[in-house]
């Protein structure tokens, strides 16, 4: 496991920005207390959500605080295919 963190990349076929902006609204335009990144947008097929956490601990204390939004969400958006690993570096401008 990497010091410098976790990325998660969210790939949900078929999902669309609008759903993505509601989701986003019902959680009141705002990143999730902890996260560094966070990141969506689609292509012509599939919404791909992108995030970054200190560490994998913190990711898993968000999500099971979450546990009832995440079930709001799952009823707008289509189930994700998730992809996890180590940050190695994470550049910004500032």
């Amino acid at each position: 496991m990497s010091d410098n963190g976790i990325v998660r990349v969210y790939r949900m076929p078929g999902g669309t920005n609008e759903q993505y902006d509601e989701v986003v609204a019902a959680a009141g335009d705002v990143i999730a207390a902890g996260a560094r990144v966070h990141l969506g947008g689609s292509n012509d097929s599939d919404l791909w959500v992108i995030e970054v956490w200190p560490s994998a601990d913190d990711l898993a204390a968000w999500l099971q605080s979450q546990a009832a939004g995440n079930a709001a969400q799952a009823a707008i958006l289509p189930d994700p295919e998730v992809i996890e690993f180590d940050l190695h570096r994470l550049l910004v401008s500032d």
